[in-house]
């Protein structure tokens, strides 16, 4: 038998892996987290997930860098690494033992293709308001799921800032008129501010449910590029 067959294991030989990519995972697994991991994890964990794009920008670093947390993630089981559709980045997405490091308690987050976009759009507005408001904490929809009651409309997200709840929403689509007034009649009336980032569509019509005058706590912006920012 060769050195190379002795190796291996029964198991790992019928598996067709190699030892010592095991022996590699199991370093990466006992390698302690470091802060930076942590941050990334909790903040995937927050958001479901999120495209490698935009934690250039959540880590202020390159692609480069990126690949290498990310590898060393996956390599201990704490994330995998998907390309979710033709021509974007490949998304990184929390394992369960990564949301048991974060102490979060949330569940695994199976991707659906027909909410990729959304919730990129709201991994944007999140990183987006984290330059021009680093002080305000983002209270994520994970969360806020947990804690609203049966009939209340669920926002996408919650910023607290100088004392102030403000409701976050990410629209990209149009939806019907009646829909849209009894969201905002509740959220205006639960928050201190609703605040809308749209897509061309539905930016038309709630900037002209704005211009209305009748809820005055109604803010609506374009969609940001967080890699603009």
């Amino acid at each position: 038998m060769s050195a190379a067959a002795r190796t291996r294991s029964p198991r790992l030989r019928s598996l067709g892996v190699a030892a010592g990519s095991s022996r590699t995972a199991r370093r990466a697994a006992q390698e302690p987290l470091r802060a930076r991991d942590l941050v990334l994890l909790r903040w995937l964990a927050e958001q479901y997930g999120a495209r490698t794009d935009q934690l250039e920008v959540l880590l202020d670093c390159g692609p480069r860098t990126v690949q290498r947390v990310l590898e060393r993630l996956r390599t201990a089981g704490f994330i995998t690494t998907r390309r979710l559709l033709v021509g974007e980045p490949a998304w990184a997405i929390p394992t369960s033992r990564g949301l048991r490091a974060c102490g979060q308690g949330f569940g695994l987050w199976h991707p659906r293709i027909g909410l990729l976009a959304h919730v990129a759009a709201v991994n944007d507005v999140r990183l987006h308001i984290r330059v021009r408001s680093p002080e305000s904490e983002w209270v994520c929809e994970r969360v806020l799921a947990r804690e609203r009651e049966r009939a209340e409309h669920l926002p996408d997200a919650v910023v607290v800032t100088d004392d102030r709840r403000v409701a976050i929403e990410v629209e990209l689509t149009v939806k019907s008129g009646r829909r849209v007034r009894l969201i905002l009649d509740e959220l205006t009336e639960r928050f201190d501010t609703a605040l809308y980032f749209c897509a061309p569509g539905p930016f038309r019509q709630l900037s002209e449910l704005a211009e209305s005058g009748r809820w005055p706590a109604l803010g609506v912006r374009k969609l940001p590029d967080a890699r603009a920012a």
